[in-house]
């Protein structure tokens, strides 16, 4: 049988054990909190300026339709460029710089604003589901990259440098 407990030091044990719980409550908070913060994106903040004319409004929708195809192009080109040793960081990098260019394409569309348009345009709203969309098949295009680096990238790595021994093997020897 273990020995009594000295009734002296139960102050003591009562406050390690609040102590305790403190850390641990604030870990998973602390946990919590980046998670949720992670996963909610980056800040956009409140539009400010002018809202945006007709012509303003076509030249945001061509920029999106640019950011569009420009998304699908690398895409398919990361598809050949998948057994380089940089291929990915290089998509990341690129990546990042992509979404920076929507974000700032939302600020001068002022895709963000909550006023109303006071000249009655519209096209707002609808360049904002269409940012939103193009968002959503990036984050996608980004899920399968980084699912891809984590499964198969030293597989494509090995296929193309068993490809350039093999090459290398079957060029003229001098």
């Amino acid at each position: 049988m273990p020995p009594a407990r000295d009734p002296r030091y139960r102050p003591y044990r009562f406050a390690l054990w609040v102590v305790y719980f403190l850390a641990i409550a604030l870990s998973i908070g602390t946990v919590v909190v980046s998670v949720v913060h992670h996963l909610s994106g980056p800040h956009r903040p409140e539009a400010r300026g002018t809202l945006p004319t007709r012509v303003t409004m076509r030249v945001c929708v061509q920029e999106l339709e640019a950011l569009q195809k420009e998304q699908n192009e690398r895409a398919w080109r990361l598809a050949g460029e998948v057994g380089g040793r940089d291929a990915l960081a290089s998509f990341d990098a690129w990546s990042r710089k992509w979404e920076q260019r929507v974000a700032d394409l939302s600020d001068r569309c002022r895709l963000d604003a909550s006023d109303p348009d006071p000249q009655g345009f519209g096209g707002r709203a609808e360049l904002a589901r269409a940012r939103d969309a193009v968002l959503e098949l990036h984050r996608a295009y980004r899920a399968q990259v980084n699912r891809f680096a984590v499964e198969g990238a030293d597989l494509a790595r090995a296929a193309a440098e068993a490809l350039a021994a093999a090459q290398a093997a079957a060029a003229p020897q001098p």
